[in-house]
C-alpha cells in the first residue's frame, strides 16, 4: 500500500528539479529546496521518537499518512519555489510521523529470529520501483514539456542578448556558447526560462500535482480500509476481521483513532487473536498454595 505513496520521493527526484528549472529558470536553488527533506529526516526521528514513544504504533502512522499523501496540494495550488518548498516540509513532517512506525510495527509482528525476513517483505514495495519511474517519466514529459529550440548544446538558456556595434544582429547566446536563435527587435527579450521560449507549448502547471495527489492518498485509504485486520483485534467472525463494521470509533480510525470498542481485552499473537481473560483465567489455573514446609500443598 505504500508504494502510492512513496511516489512523493520519486516525484521529488525525478519532476520537481526540470519543474522548477523548466518554468522559474537555472537560478533557482533546487537542490537547497531538495535537502529540506533530508536536513528534516536528519533532525525530526529522535524528536518525535521522544514525544511519541507512548502511542500505538497506527495511531501515529494514520496522521503521517495523510499529512505525506496530501503534501503535494500546495505546489499544486502554488505552483512556485515557495510552493515546492512547503511541499517539501509537509513530505517531511508525514514521513518521520509514519515511517519508523512502520518498521516499529513490523518488528512486533515477527517471531524472534524472523525480523530480517519480515524487513524484507515490508520493502517489497522497491521492486516496484522502475514503474515509478516510468510513470513519473511519462507524467513529465506530457505535462512538464523541455524547451530545447531555447537552449544551447549543454542544456543551458540562451538567456543573454548579444548585438553587433550596429546593432543589425540580435542574437541570443548562453553562458557558454552562442544559440540559434535571433530576435527581431530590441522589444523582444531572450529566453531564460522554458515559460519565455516562443516553441514551447505551454501546460497547466498544477495538472501534474493532482495527479501525485490523487495517486498517494490511494495509501491512506487503503490502510485504513484494513486497519482492523492490520491491528489484529477481531476475528474472522467479527464483521470478517472488522472490515466492514459499521462504529463510530472505525470511522474516526481514518485518522488513527483507537477502536476499542468491544476488543478492550483482545491482544495480538500470531496466525489468531485471543484475549487478556482467557490469559489470565490460564494463569489462575498455574497458581498454587505453598505451605510452611515448602511443600505444594493445594492448586487452584
Amino acid at each position: 500500500a505504500s508504494f502510492t505513496i512513496a511516489m512523493n520521493w520519486t516525484a521529488g527526484e525525478m519532476i520537481l528539479p526540470p519543474f522548477l528549472e523548466r518554468r522559474f529558470g537555472e537560478e533557482v536553488p533546487i537542490y537547497t529546496i531538495q535537502s529540506i527533506n533530508l536536513i528534516g529526516c536528519l533532525i525530526l526521528p529522535p524528536i518525535v521518537g521522544a514525544t511519541t514513544s507512548g502511542r500505538e504504533d497506527f495511531s501515529i502512522i494514520m496522521p503521517g499518512l495523510w499529512i505525506m499523501a496530501s503534501s503535494s496540494v500546495f505546489v499544486a495550488m502554488f505552483p512556485s519555489a515557495a510552493g515546492a518548498c512547503v511541499w517539501q516540509v509537509f513530505i517531511t513532517v508525514g514521513e518521520v510521523l509514519w515511517s519508523p512506525r512502520q518498521i516499529s510495527w513490523t518488528a512486533s509482528l515477527a517471531p524472534s529470529g524472523s525480523e530480517g525476513l519480515f524487513f524484507a517483505i515490508s520493502s517489497a514495495r522497491q521492486l516496484m520501483a522502475p514503474l515509478a519511474d516510468f510513470m513519473m517519466g511519462a507524467i513529465n514529459e506530457k505535462y512538464n514539456p523541455n524547451c530545447p529550440d531555447c537552449r544551447d548544446n549543454y542544456g543551458h538558456f540562451c538567456g543573454n542578448l548579444f548585438t553587433e556595434n550596429d546593432e543589425s544582429s540580435l542574437q541570443c547566446v548562453s553562458v557558454q556558447e552562442s544559440c540559434d536563435l535571433f530576435l527581431d527587435n530590441m522589444q523582444q527579450s531572450c529566453p531564460q526560462t522554458c515559460i519565455q521560449c516562443p516553441s514551447w507549448e505551454h501546460t497547466n502547471p498544477s495538472t501534474c500535482w493532482y495527479l501525485l495527489l490523487l495517486v498517494s492518498l490511494v495509501t491512506p485509504i487503503s490502510v485504513w480500509f484494513f486497519l482492523p485486520f492490520l491491528r489484529g483485534k477481531y476475528n474472522r467472525n467479527e464483521s470478517f476481521y472488522g472490515l466492514f463494521s459499521l462504529t463510530k470509533k472505525r470511522f474516526l480510525g481514518v485518522c488513527g483513532a483507537l477502536d476499542n470498542q468491544d476488543n478492550r481485552h483482545r491482544v495480538q499473537t500470531y496466525g489468531h487473536v485471543e484475549s487478556e481473560s482467557s490469559d489470565s483465567q490460564a494463569e489462575k489455573e498455574d497458581i498454587g498454595v505453598v505451605g510452611e514446609d515448602g511443600t505444594l500443598v493445594e492448586i487452584t
